[in-house]
């Protein structure tokens, strides 16, 4: 069946209108695709094509001639319109951010109806319950095809209507509660799906029942155009407003939103209260916080009204965030203002307790210790009240107090003494906390009205007191800190505890050094006088003797030489331990061990094997060869009656050097070879030398160390090891 075409004008205003509907829609559906990954775009781009395949499937009915190819087109235009409100509903959820209701029962409810009525619609021939048969209508000279109209349309068609209300219900709650800026958003996106639904609503219960003109495919191209604005202004699929929204107000920074002109559109409470502005959208930043695009240009903190106490000032770091749409295209700048009050202080705090650290390095005295410690707690914690307790012979001194407490005393404070049961168990248990109560023994803190006193342990040396009128709360950050100021305080007290037994034991050292050597002194004048004057008799009494009585007498001349060499020795070593300058220096080895054993050597029978390295050098001084002759001479004393045999090895071993000095005596028992060098043990060595013990001292003044091994088959080896010079000694 053939029908003639409406009205050129009307031809051209419906097919036009409908394709250009069509073409729109598949524009937005285009970018919904490419935007796929947000909530939003894909129940946005269903509805686009929805809506562009009902346009272009109107648009095609209005251009066939053949009345199967329009029922075709226009039950298909029918389906698709029957899709539109399902996908609306599930659009409006996605983009208010009610995700709790994006579940698969809910979109059951929403697409049973639409789904019935297209199957219906697609089986008609087979039942017949849904007309198909297409009539055309001719009012004022246009004809146009229509559906004939049954129960089941009008069905679908009262559905479709309460699930468009249901999506403006959802806008509609949303955007009484959004911020401005998604208040605007969603107005367009209200306003752009209002032309559908008026031209639709015309077709069903106006116009169109008379005429079967549906101008709907026409209005998606007005509704399109308005949705593509709303795109590039606002690119409200990249966003779910809801929860955007829900974000901002429960920050606890503020932030103001910008355009490019920057003006604030948008801001959350803290803003308000940080700023003292009242009404802020609308109005130039400048206007409301000065200089503040300068400091965030800058990156230099920001400061204001505290909004938890409107007495103090806060500190807030500015992060700036360009906003651009999806094209790129700068739209404002979103400006968080991070407090950084409580990070700022602690900062402060860090580094005022280091320079509190430093100070407490620097004193000399366990009472400036104490000042340091007050004066931390009063210009850092806030503290008015601080008193540091020392003990001293059974009581705690007060060696430091805060300047509130000094006006609330007249005099020199108490001291705090086994009776005042509170703070002297706090000091015995060495422990921290907070103490509470009202009898508290020491006046100062009864005359101030004390509630609480946070006690810190101050270990054997006393208590830090901080106490407070406003009641017994510490702060974790004060206690914190508090806790550390303690633990430095006893720290350096016990470094000052340290350096006065130090002084103290280099006084007596010094002391019982002048005593040594004036005793020395006194000792070697007398013996050195006493021999001179033995040595003077002796010898004129050599003159007038003969025989076995001048032997006896060049002894006494030969002993006496010995004591006289004895305390020059003795002066040498004296000198070499009290000296404050270098007591060790390089020093070859081969004279000073040829020396010793020439000495011993006019002594006793000795038999040297083994040869003296006149090229090894070690760390030692002048009484080096004295150190050798001790061990050799202890070696020939404990040889044979006849000879005794000495063999000599001097042994490199990398930063060390080894003297080994062997005999073929009766060797070392180990008990003794631990406790031969000790001084009561060598004592009785020291008749023609000075021992073994000697040798010990002067090695472990070289930083050598001395030893016994057994020799094979028999005797011992005495082991010397030194130091060997650095390079640049």
């Amino acid at each position: 069946m053939n029908y003639s075409m409406p009205a050129p004008s009307i031809d051209l205003l419906l097919i036009g209108g409908s394709l250009a509907g069509g073409v729109v829609c598949a524009w937005l559906a285009a970018f919904a695709w490419h935007r796929r990954d947000v909530p939003a775009a894909k129940p946005f781009g269903g509805f686009m094509v929805a809506a562009g395949l009902w346009s272009v499937a109107y648009a095609g009915a209005l251009l066939a001639g053949d009345a199967e190819i329009i029922a075709a087109l226009l039950v298909t235009a029918d389906i698709a319109a029957a899709g539109i409100p399902p996908l609306w509903v599930a659009f409006t959820l996605a983009y208010t951010g009610l995700d709790r209701y994006r579940r698969p029962a809910v979109y059951a409810v929403l697409w049973a109806i639409p789904i019935a009525y297209a199957g219906l619609a697609v089986t008609a021939p087979l039942h017949g319950l849904v007309d198909i048969a297409v009539e055309f209508r001719t009012v004022a000279g246009v004809t146009v095809p229509t559906l004939v109209r049954g129960v089941p349309y009008w069905a679908s068609v009262s559905v479709a209507y309460l699930l468009v209300f249901v999506g403006y219900a959802i806008l509609v709650r949303f955007l009484l509660s959004a911020s401005p800026v998604y208040r605007r958003q969603g107005s367009a996106i209200v306003g752009g799906s209002l032309f559908p639904v008026v031209g639709n609503a015309l077709f069903v219960v106006g116009i169109g029942s008379r005429t079967g003109l549906d101008p709907t495919p026409l209005t998606f191209a007005l509704g399109g155009v308005i949705a593509g604005w709303a795109l590039f202004r606002y690119d409200f699929l990249s966003v779910t407003p809801l929860a955007s929204d829900l974000l901002l107000d429960e920050l606890p920074d503020p932030v103001l939103v910008l355009d490019i002109d920057d003006r604030i559109v948008d801001h959350n409470d803290a803003a308000i209260d940080a700023f003292d502005g009242g009404q802020l959208t609308g109005r130039n930043v400048e206007a409301v916080a000065p200089n503040l695009l300068d400091r965030v240009a800058s990156g230099d903190l920001v400061r204001a009204t505290n909004p938890n106490d409107p007495g103090e000032t806060a500190l807030f770091d500015p992060r700036d965030t360009e906003i651009t749409d999806s094209r790129g295209d700068c739209r404002g700048r979103l400006i968080v203002l991070r407090d950084v009050t409580v990070q700022q202080r602690r900062m402060d705090r860090i580094e005022a307790l280091q320079a509190t650290t430093e100070r407490l390095i620097e004193a000399r005295i366990d009472d400036e210790v104490a000042d340091v410690a007050v004066s931390f707690v009063e210009r850092v914690l806030g503290q008015e009240i601080a008193v540091v307790f020392l003990a001293d012979e059974g009581r705690l001194r007060t060696a430091a107090v805060s300047s509130s407490v000094e006006d609330a005393i007249d005099g020199r404070p108490p001291d705090v003494t086994a009776e005042t049961a509170v703070l002297f168990e706090q000091y015995d248990a060495e422990e921290t906390g907070v103490l509470t109560g009202s009898d508290w023994g020491w006046s100062p803190f009864e005359t101030l009205d004390v509630d609480g006193v946070l006690a810190l342990s101050l270990g054997e040396h006393g208590l830090l007191c901080i106490a407070s009128r406003e009641g017994t709360a510490y702060s974790a950050e004060d206690r914190q800190f508090a806790t550390i100021l303690a633990g430095a305080t006893e720290t350096a007290l016990d470094r000052v505890a340290r350096e006065q037994q130090l002084r103290e034991s280099r006084r007596v050292v010094r002391h019982r050094t002048e005593q040594l050597e004036f005793l020395n002194g006194v000792l070697r004048h007398n013996i050195r006088n006493g021999v001179q004057v033995i040595d003077s008799n002796a010898q004129l009494l050599a003159r007038d003797l003969q025989g076995d009585d001048k032997e006896r007498v060049d002894r006494i001349r030969e002993r006496s030489a010995e004591l006289s060499e004895l305390t020059g020795k003795i002066r040498s070593i004296t000198e070499t331990l009290t000296s404050d300058g270098d007591r060790v220096w390089a020093v070859d080895v081969g004279a000073p061990l040829s020396a010793a054993l020439e000495r011993v050597e006019a002594e006793h029978t000795l038999t040297v094997k083994g040869d003296v390295d006149d090229d090894q050098t070690v760390l030692a001084n002048g009484l080096l060869a004295d150190v050798f002759e001790a061990v050799v001479r202890n070696a020939a004393e404990h040889g044979d009656d006849a000879s005794a045999t000495v063999e000599i090895e001097i042994r490199p071993m990398g930063e060390w050097l080894q003297v080994r000095i062997a005999d073929e005596g009766p060797g070392v028992s180990d008990h003794l070879k631990e406790s031969l060098f000790e001084r009561d043990v060598s004592v009785s060595q020291t008749a023609h030398g000075f021992g073994l013990y000697f040798v010990a001292v002067m090695m472990d003044l070289y930083g050598g160390d001395v030893w016994f091994e057994d020799n094979d088959p028999t005797g011992a080896i005495a082991v010397l090891e030194f130091q060997r010079p650095s390079a640049e000694e």
